[in-house]
């Protein structure tokens, strides 16, 4: 069948941008949409992605250039719904059916719920508590950590609720948690401050995008690496002062927790 090159053009970037905003690397994005096109019977169709952006070039109908920018103003790590945007782009290719059907199965996945805020909240508690057991803290230091674990998250959520950016969300989760972490000093709850904190941030750690950054340099994807290592050192930064702050006004008032 032949489908009109603009709804094939829409319908590509659509799926490029599912694949990039849940945490697909660029390579990834531009051969998924090169496969699309070519599914399509278009071969020369020039792409260019990077983690904010994808440009897409094809042949109009009359041989004049069509070109599509695509805005990627969020990036999150959800590998389900990234596995599902996956799925679908390799069923297209497979089954080349119209761009009104593609759009429908996005918007799907898209609207799907996966998981519910209390099964993130308790993964978000669990995963910091296991962290602080492997870093040597002890039972009562992984309690504390579970508990700076489920205000992490329910920070972030709020965070994204307000539409604050990636420094401020980070930098005001890392507050919630040295601010949890002293109250369990406090309470006598916590024997080693520091293991709790270091277990609760590692939920806060973009590990995922660290190793992102390697793969895509080695891909020679410089320019995509060069600005997830800013964004990295940005994350990185906002959870040292999230940190620092609470630590340092509780040591100038009261003397210190250790």
């Amino acid at each position: 069948m032949n489908y009109s090159r603009e709804k094939l053009l829409n319908a590509a970037c659509k799926l490029g941008r599912g694949l990039l905003e849940n945490g697909g690397e660029v390579y990834r994005v531009e051969q998924a949409i090169a496969f699309f096109m070519k599914a399509y019977g278009i071969t020369d169709a020039q792409i260019f992605a990077i983690p904010a952006t994808i440009i897409v070039t094809i042949p109009g109908e009359d041989s004049k250039p069509i070109t599509q920018l695509e805005r990627v103003t969020s990036i999150a790590q959800n590998m389900d719904r990234l596995h599902m945007v996956n799925d679908l782009c390799r069923w297209v290719c497979e089954n080349t059916p119209s761009p009104d059907v593609i759009d429908k199965k996005l918007d799907d996945i898209h609207k799907s719920k996966l998981y519910s805020f209390l099964q993130v909240m308790v993964a978000f508690g669990v995963a910091s508590a296991f962290f602080c057991y492997f870093w040597g803290g002890n039972t009562g230091d992984a309690i504390v950590a579970f508990i700076a674990g489920l205000g992490t998250e329910y920070c972030l959520k709020y965070m994204n609720k307000v539409k604050a950016n990636v420094f401020f969300s980070n930098m005001v989760s890392s507050m919630v948690i040295a601010i949890i972490a002293i109250l369990g000093m406090v309470c006598g709850l916590g024997n080693n401050i520091d293991m709790i904190i270091i277990g609760a941030i590692m939920t806060l750690v973009p590990g995922v995008g660290i190793t992102n950054i390697m793969r895509d340099i080695i891909s020679g994807d410089v320019i995509t690496g060069t600005n997830k290592i800013a964004e990295v050192m940005l994350i990185a930064i906002s959870i040292a002062i999230g940190i620092a702050l609470p630590l340092s006004a509780f040591t100038n008032i009261f003397g210190g927790v250790l």
